[in-house]
């Protein structure tokens, strides 16, 4: 099989997904990769992206200062957006610098290539319940246009009032490492992004209306060893992504 190699990891605990259920013992992420200058404003969705991306890189050894980094995330910053929309009415109508320098789409790859020094190519993609799905695409043509390693993150944290009561779902990410080079270990083997149809991945409830639910899918799959087409979406006929080991020469 063609493809790319791909390493996963996420937050919280992938193992505890392909158990059924969220691991209640993660709390408030550390995001340890972030400096602590930066760490003190850094929002809860930059916070899980760190924890994601530092649980991969330690998977899989990738320096991320060196790679091109692809954030997928539906809504990006939006309890800073709501924040800072509900901060018209306070005062003298004007936001704070925090919540301003929070609010953009882009913070929490931002957050991150600051931290590891990486000055490569960043961008962020949002694409409602198909973000998986189109994340990945940009993170395979990044892959193959560029060559070395593709750092892709999946994220979306909960939905603030009023908008949280329409879709309730957990915060959570998911860290992609990609890499085109045969000669470099890796996981499995991860096909580009395609129309089709595969048999659902069961996900815990708290993350099955999340918007990137098929990258969670995507890494159950990875942990419990099942190979195939993978659905990166919820529909029957939708976006689906084939994973297969990786076998011995």
């Amino acid at each position: 099989m063609t493809g790319v190699g791909l390493w996963a990891s996420g937050y919280p605990d992938t193992a505890a997904w392909t158990r059924g259920t969220p691991d209640s013992s993660v709390g408030t992420p550390a995001a340890e990769l972030i400096p602590a200058a930066l760490r003190r404003r850094a929002s809860t969705l930059t916070r899980i992206v760190a924890e994601a991306t530092q649980a991969a890189r330690a998977e899989s050894g990738v320096d991320l200062g060196r790679c091109a980094m692809v954030l997928g995330s539906a809504f990006g910053e939006i309890s800073a957006m709501v924040e800072m929309i509900g901060s018209f009415r306070e005062d003298e109508g004007m936001p704070s610098p925090t919540r301003f320098h929070n609010s953009v789409h882009n913070t929490p790859v931002a957050f991150a290539s600051i931290a590891t020094g990486n000055q490569g190519f960043v961008t962020a993609i949002a694409a409602g319940d198909e973000t998986a799905a189109m994340a990945l695409c940009e993170a395979v043509g990044v892959s193959a246009e560029r060559g070395g390693e593709v750092l892709l993150v999946l994220a979306d944290e909960t939905l603030p009032p009023p908008l949280g009561t329409q879709r309730p779902y957990a915060s959570g990410a998911v860290a992609l490492i990609l890499s085109n080079d045969s000669a470099r270990s890796s996981r499995a083997r991860l096909g580009p992004p395609r129309r089709g149809a595969a048999p659902p991945i069961p996900l815990p409830a708290a993350f099955a209306a999340h918007p990137c639910a098929g990258g969670f899918a995507l890494v159950a799959a990875l942990e419990s060893g099942r190979w195939g087409p993978v659905p990166l979406g919820s529909r029957e006929e939708g976006w689906v992504v084939d994973l297969e080991p990786v076998t011995s020469p």
